[in-house]
C-alpha cells in the first residue's frame, strides 16, 4: 500500500494516540507492505528519526533523487509535439534548470511556457512563463514570510548571498546583523522548522528555487 503526503498525519486530532494504534496493527500484519511518501523533508525525518515519536526507526528511509534533466528534456518535448506545438531540447533544458528539476514546478513552467506559446517556444515564451511562475506563487512566498522576524530575514539574505555554513564568525554576524552566536541557532532551527531552509552536505541551502528568486527580488539582490 502507497500512502502519499504522510507527513499530514502530524496534523490530525490527537495524532500521537493515532500513530501509537496505525503502528501497533501495522507491525502485526504479516503480508502486506507499505510505502509512506512524504514531501516536507522536516516533518519526515521527526516522525521517524525523533525517539519520542511512534513510528521511530518503523522502517527505512529512502530519499528519492530528482528526475534528471535528460528525462524531462524527452517528457516536455514530447508534450509539446503531442498537442501541436515545437520546444527544443535546449529551452526544455533551461525550464528543468530554471527550476533546479523540481517536479511540480519543472511542469507547472513548462506548462505556462506551452500557454505562451503560439507554435514554437521562444526565450520570449519563457520569459513570460518565468515571471508567470513567480507572481502565481508571490501570495504563498509572502503568507510564509510575513512573520519572520529581522534576525531571520537577515539569515535568508545571508544565505542569498552565498553564505552556506559558519554563521557564527564574527565578521558574518556583524555583516548581517545576526546577533550572538546562540541566537544564530535559534534562528536556524525556527527556519529549519518553517521549511524555509535545510541542510543539505553541512551546508544551509533554500531548497525553494522559485522562492529563492523572489526573495532576491525582493531584497534588491
Amino acid at each position: 500500500m502507497c500512502i502519499d503526503e504522510f507527513q499530514q498525519i502530524t496534523e490530525f486530532k490527537d495524532s500521537k494516540a493515532f500513530q501509537k494504534r496505525l503502528r501497533s496493527v501495522w507491525q502485526l500484519q504479516k503480508s502486506a507492505s507499505y510505502c509512506l511518501f512524504g514531501s516536507k523533508k522536516h516533518l519526515m525525518n521527526e516522525l521517524f528519526e525523533k525517539k519520542s515519536l511512534p513510528f521511530y526507526k518503523f522502517g527505512d528511509t529512502v530519499y528519492l533523487p530528482k528526475i534528471g534533466t535528460e528525462d524531462w528534456v524527452d517528457y516536455i518535448c514530447g508534450r509539446f509535439e503531442a498537442t501541436g506545438k515545437h520546444i527544443s531540447a535546449e529551452l526544455s533544458g533551461k525550464i528543468c534548470r530554471a527550476v533546479d528539476n523540481h517536479s511540480s514546478y519543472v511542469q507547472q513552467l513548462a506548462w505556462l511556457v506551452w500557454i505562451h506559446t503560439d507554435e514554437t517556444a521562444t526565450e520570449q515564451d519563457f520569459e513570460g512563463a518565468y515571471q508567470d511562475i513567480i507572481d502565481q506563487n508571490t501570495p504563498l512566498f509572502e503568507k510564509q514570510t510575513e512573520s519572520l522576524t529581522a534576525y531571520q530575514m537577515n539569515f535568508l539574505r545571508a544565505v542569498l548571498e552565498g553564505v552556506h555554513r559558519e554563521f557564527t564568525t564574527r565578521a558574518i554576524l556583524q555583516k548581517y546583523k545576526l546577533g550572538s552566536s546562540a541566537n544564530v541557532s535559534i534562528v536556524k532551527r525556527a527556519l529549519l522548522k518553517k521549511e524555509l531552509i535545510e541542510m543539505e552536505k553541512r551546508q544551509v541551502v533554500i531548497p525553494d528555487p522559485v522562492m529563492e528568486e523572489w526573495l532576491r527580488r525582493e531584497l534588491g539582490l
